[in-house]
This record gives structure tokens, sequence and C-alpha cells, in this order.
């Protein structure tokens, strides 16, 4: 009867450890499902990361080029607007000049004084006077031999060694250079400087 009971005894045993080890094999394979799917779940995470962070790249590409593109478009623009207005700006300039010349034709035209021949283009001469009188001189000019007859007024200017001297200072026979403008049809001085006084004759 011992005997009887042993063999049962270890008979239960064999069974309780390969129970056991079944279970282990049932524990382990269980273990391995679970490890694979987390794995699988990771690099599923993994894709999803990596897809978003390409979108957000992509995306932030796309936002600086049409940034770029906006700011490109802002400054021509501004480019035009600056243009537009510099043209406009000469064509103000070019109004403005055409209207001088004109108001400065219409003076001289009508023999205006003053303003207008303060305006108008001087004219350089070198001669000699032949008579002077009054408020005018005529002078030979040495480049042509043409006679000018000058006119001068409250502003000409006439000098004798860097002096000023009144035009009945001026003697016939001096050397002169004038300059005069021209004021209707008058000529008239605004410096006149002696550049050789006639050396007067003794008896």
């Amino acid at each position: 009867m011992m005997a009887v009971g042993a063999v049962a005894a270890v008979a239960m045993m064999t069974g309780c450890k390969r129970d056991n080890v079944a279970e282990e094999r049932q524990d382990v394979a269980e273990a391995q499902a679970e490890a694979q799917q987390k794995t699988a779940e990771i690099r599923q995470e993994e894709q999803k990361d990596l897809a978003r962070a390409q979108a957000d790249e992509n995306q932030g590409v796309a936002e600086a080029q049409r940034d770029a593109r906006e700011d490109m478009a802002q400054t021509r623009r501004d480019a035009r607007e600056d243009i537009a207005s510099a043209q406009e700006d000469v064509r103000d300039e070019q109004r403005d000049l055409s209207e001088a010349e004109r108001n400065n034709q219409e003076d001289l035209a009508l023999g205006g004084s003053g303003a207008a021949g303060a305006t108008a283009a001087a004219v350089s001469v070198q001669g000699r006077v032949i008579s002077a009188g009054g408020d005018s001189l005529t002078v030979v000019d040495t480049s042509n031999n043409r006679q000018l007859k000058l006119k001068t007024n409250d502003q000409s200017r006439i000098l004798q060694n860097n002096r000023p001297v009144k035009l009945g200072d001026i003697k016939e026979g001096d050397q002169v250079r004038a300059s005069y403008v021209q004021d209707g049809k008058d000529m008239v001085v605004r410096e006149l400087s002696v550049t050789q006084a006639v050396t007067p004759t003794t008896r």
C-alpha cells in the first residue's frame, strides 16, 4: 500500500510540474505577444511622430516661402510707389521750370526791368570807351570792333582800381571790361571795371 501511495504521489508531482511548465510556457507566449504588441504600438507612434514632424517641416517651409513672396511683393509695391513719387517730383520741377522760362520770356518781351533784368544771363565784353555821358556810354568791342551802347542804373557797379567811381569819371579812350544784361531793348551794366585808364596828354 505504501508503494502504491508513493507512486501516486510521484504521479501527482509529475502532473503538477507539467502544469507549471505549461503555465510558464503560456506566460512566456503571453509576454512575447505583449512585447510584440508594445513594439508595434511604439513603432506606430514613431511613424506618426515622424509624419507629424515632416508635415510641420513642410508647413514651415511653405509658410516661409509664402512670407518671402509677400515680402518681395511688398518691396516691389514700395519701389513702384517711390518711382512714381520721384517721377511726379520731376514733372513738378519741369512744370516750374517751364513756367519760370515762360515768365522770363514774357518779361523780356514787355521790356520789363528789375527782377527780369536781375535773372537774365549776363554778357561780358572788353573794349574801349568812345563816349560817355548821362547814364550811358558807348564801347567798341575789341573782339569784333562792334559798338555797344551800355546803360547804367542804380544797381550798376563802376570800378577803377577796385574802387567805386562815377560814370562821369570814365573818359574816352579808357579800356574797360563790362558785364551787362539785356533789359528789353537796353543793355544794362551790372559791373564795369576800368582795366586801363587813358593817359592824360600834357601841354
